[in-house]
């Protein structure tokens, strides 16, 4: 019961918009659901998704009955009577005052389809927005990626540059021993002591990067600013071994926008149809009641009924349909070079992923490598230093390019994992080959 309502507070803390108290690390995935229950994005978008659910609902009511009541209230100066002979009793013509209420029921006939071709256009826009809704949160997902990839990155470096700065006050210490018992000379440690200045320098740097990047990642997740943040590494690199050409199919057949935009189309392609068809006539259902109350005169009566067929023939509109058909198929014009436009974008993003993700792992085993390389040449100098052959130069300037490595090493790491995640976004799905081999098992002309 205790999880339960803990589980009901923190959805309803996530719709408030406010932060998720996390009672340990957060792993990337539980990042990513709360930022697509929480990002502004997303929820700007899902607005807009119950805008044209209730535009559908409009739609679909303009083919129903309508139902008017209406109450009417005539005072004259003066009632007009007559009589029939001289003694007669008055007879009332016309009352001082008549009251009547009238009820109608107008049924559309939707004899040329237009009104059902806007309901079909107004699901495909429906469609379109979810589809929309989507992209948003495809979009999220890479911004929270990017972010959480971005705080690990800087917690790394921060190691890097620690231990820099330990290894550096270490020989710092020893050197000052060396130096008071006249061993070396004060220039050395002088060196040691810019080398400790710089790696405290970088240090101080990488902690920096490491507060705006969790600056970043708040914003991602739509949660205050200031909030702690504390992440579970990413230990495995996803593999790759898709063609490209298979991933560019993905994406340009499974991304959000390019769903959305065909939706988009098949709505212009309804309301254009439409509009072509404003010429056509119109077809529609009415039944009134009257009921006078208190009736008084002699035509009057108390109840009347009537039905009526109302058709319309639009014979001349001085041109404005055919501008309206124009306008409505260059819409239709535009749509269809958004759409090319979308795909070809969508290409590039798919093949400049690839590319980045190539020459990252082609960088991160040569970082691998170059830190292998460093740690050799850091330990050969400390020999030589040891054993009186080198110099304290050597020693630093080898502690100097291990450093560089081993930020190379996390540089390419999470380049890595970053371009992966844009690969992801650029084909539309987390699990990339699924994706791909789905779209190519796809029968040719199948949805």
């Amino acid at each position: 019961m205790i999880q339960l309502i803990k589980a009901i507070s923190t959805v309803l803390t996530l719709l408030d918009g406010t932060a998720v108290p996390q009672d340990g690390p957060m792993t990337i995935d539980q990042a990513i659901s709360a930022a697509e229950a929480n990002a502004f994005v997303v929820r700007i978008q899902s607005t807009v998704v119950e805008k044209n659910r209730q535009k559908l609902n409009e739609a679909r009511a303009s083919l129903g009955p309508m139902i008017t009541l209406g109450a009417n209230y005539t005072r004259y100066d003066q009632e007009i009577t007559t009589s029939f002979g001289k003694g007669a009793a008055p007879i009332v013509i016309q009352p001082i005052d008549t009251k009547t209420v009238t009820g109608t029921v107008t049924l559309p006939i939707d004899i040329s389809g237009n009104k059902t071709r806007l309901v079909n256009a107004s699901k495909a826009t429906k469609l379109a927005s979810e589809f929309t809704l989507k992209g948003s949160y495809n979009d999220t997902r890479l911004s929270v990626r990017q972010a959480y990839f971005s705080v690990l990155r800087s917690k790394a470096q921060i190691a890097v540059d620690e231990k820099a700065l330990a290894d550096a006050k270490g020989r710092l210490d020893q050197g000052q021993k060396q130096f008071a018992q006249q061993q070396v000379a004060k220039l050395d440690v002088t060196r040691y002591q810019a080398q400790v200045a710089q790696s405290n320098a970088d240090l101080i740097s990488a902690k920096d990067a490491l507060t705006l990047a969790n600056y970043a990642f708040n914003l991602a997740l739509a949660r205050p600013i200031e909030s702690s943040v504390n992440l579970v590494d990413v230990t495995e690199l996803p593999a790759l071994d898709t063609p490209e050409e298979a991933l560019v199919a993905a994406g340009q057949s499974m991304r959000p926008e390019v769903l959305a935009a065909n939706q988009n189309l098949r709505a212009l392609a309804l309301i254009t149809r439409a509009t072509e068809s404003g010429m056509n006539p119109s077809l529609t259902f009415q039944l009134n009641q009257n009921r006078t109350i208190d009736p008084q005169g002699l035509t009057s009566s108390s109840e009347t009924t009537t039905g009526s067929l109302i058709l319309s023939v639009p014979i001349f509109d001085s041109g404005v349909t055919r501008t309206r058909v124009k306008e409505a198929r260059q819409d239709q014009t535009q749509a269809k070079i958004t759409l090319e436009q979308t795909k070809l974008q969508i290409s590039q993003e798919v093949r400049n992923a690839v590319a980045n993700l190539s020459s990252a792992k082609a960088r991160l085993d040569n970082a691998i490598e170059q830190v292998r390389l460093a740690e050799e040449v850091f330990r050969l100098a400390k020999v030589r230093q040891d054993a009186g052959a080198g110099t304290y130069y050597e020693v630093i300037d080898s502690e100097s390019q291990l450093t560089l490595a081993r930020n190379g090493e996390v540089s390419a790491r999470y380049d890595y994992l970053t371009s992966y995640s844009q690969l992801q976004r650029a084909v539309g799905a987390d699990d990339v080959a699924t994706a791909a081999a789905k779209v190519s098992r796809a029968p040719m002309g199948g949805k």
